[in-house]
């Protein structure tokens, strides 16, 4: 049962972090529109979040079981509250930036200009890069417990990864053809919807490594 639980969180942060990526997008559109540049500063930043995610991961899993445990419960915290700041704050937030940056509506059909870049940049790291690192730093995590449990670590890093990857997948393939084209849910509800279920996922997660901690 505690495998399935865990594997079913894994999962469960895989569809958080890409699918949260199609959501970005939406946010995003209205201001910039979709084009290239948004879309890349959109997926480097969440790439830069999955690589600092990843190194925070490792270094928390390598820490001993008391302070581990705090820093996790930190972690959470941080994600989840950053999180909520982009559901609850993005509109003010991305009309504040993008008023500053690009003042003049005219501005946007220079598409690869420094405005638009810096407007873009500052809006992807404003609401998105703090949460997606604090889920990516859970995947180290994740893997170090499994290994704690006898898994062999190498095959600990590619379970854990794999299974990751298809949430990655089904989290898009969920975000895009069927939560966004819902009619009875909008960009804020889904927002909320998100962070509801990083908070309990994120809490599950730690409880389960925390119990097992505690029999070591």
């Amino acid at each position: 049962m505690a495998l399935l639980l865990f594997y079913s969180l894994v999962v469960v942060l895989g569809i958080l972090s890409m699918g949260f990526q199609m959501l970005a997008s939406r946010l995003l559109s209205p201001h910039y529109g979709s084009t290239v540049v948004e879309w890349v500063w959109l997926i480097s930043t969440f790439l830069a979040a999955f690589s600092a995610g990843s190194v925070l991961g490792g270094w928390v899993s390598n820490l001993p079981t008391a302070r581990r445990g705090r820093l996790q419960i930190a972690v959470a915290a941080v994600g989840v509250a950053s999180l909520a700041l982009t559901a609850f704050y993005q509109k003010p937030m991305l009309d504040a930036i993008e008023l500053h940056f690009i003042p003049d509506v005219r501005d946007m059909n220079n598409q690869g200009g420094a405005d638009m870049n810096m407007a873009v940049f500052l809006s992807c790291m404003a609401l998105f890069f703090v949460p997606v690192t604090a889920l990516s730093s859970f995947g180290p995590q994740c893997v170090g417990w499994l290994a704690g449990c006898g898994t062999p670590p190498g095959k600990a890093s590619g379970v854990v990864y794999g299974v990751s990857t298809l949430g990655n997948i089904a989290g898009v393939m969920l975000t895009v053809f069927v939560l966004i084209p819902n009619p009875h849910l909008g960009l804020k509800r889904l927002l909320y919807i998100w962070l509801g279920v990083a908070a309990v996922s994120l809490t599950a997660l730690i409880v389960l490594m925390r119990l097992t901690a505690k029999k070591d």
